[in-house]
C-alpha cells in the first residue's frame, strides 16, 4: 500500500470517527433535553381505569420441578 493510499484511509476513518462522535453527541443532548422539558408527562390512566400489577407467587415446588430434581440428583 502506497504512502498517499494509507493517508487518504487515516483520513477517511478520522472523518467517520468526527462524524460519529458529532451524532452520538447531538442524539445525548437531545435527549437530556426532552427529558428536562416540562410539561410533557407520560400518559396516565384514565379515573375510571384500575391499574393491576400481577402479583408475584414466587417459587412453587410442583411436579414437573419435583422430577427434576429427582432426575439431577441420579
Amino acid at each position: 500500500m502506497s504512502e498517499k493510499s494509507q493517508q487518504r484511509t487515516v483520513r477517511a476513518h478520522s472523518e467517520e470517527r468526527r462524524r460519529f462522535l458529532k451524532t452520538a453527541g447531538l442524539a445525548g443532548s437531545s435527549a437530556a433535553a426532552a427529558a428536562a422539558m416540562p410539561g410533557i408527562v407520560a400518559a396516565a390512566p384514565e379515573a375510571g381505569e384500575t391499574v393491576t400489577e400481577p402479583v408475584d407467587t414466587g417459587y412453587r415446588e410442583s411436579a414437573h420441578v419435583r422430577d427434576y430434581y429427582r432426575t439431577a440428583s441420579e
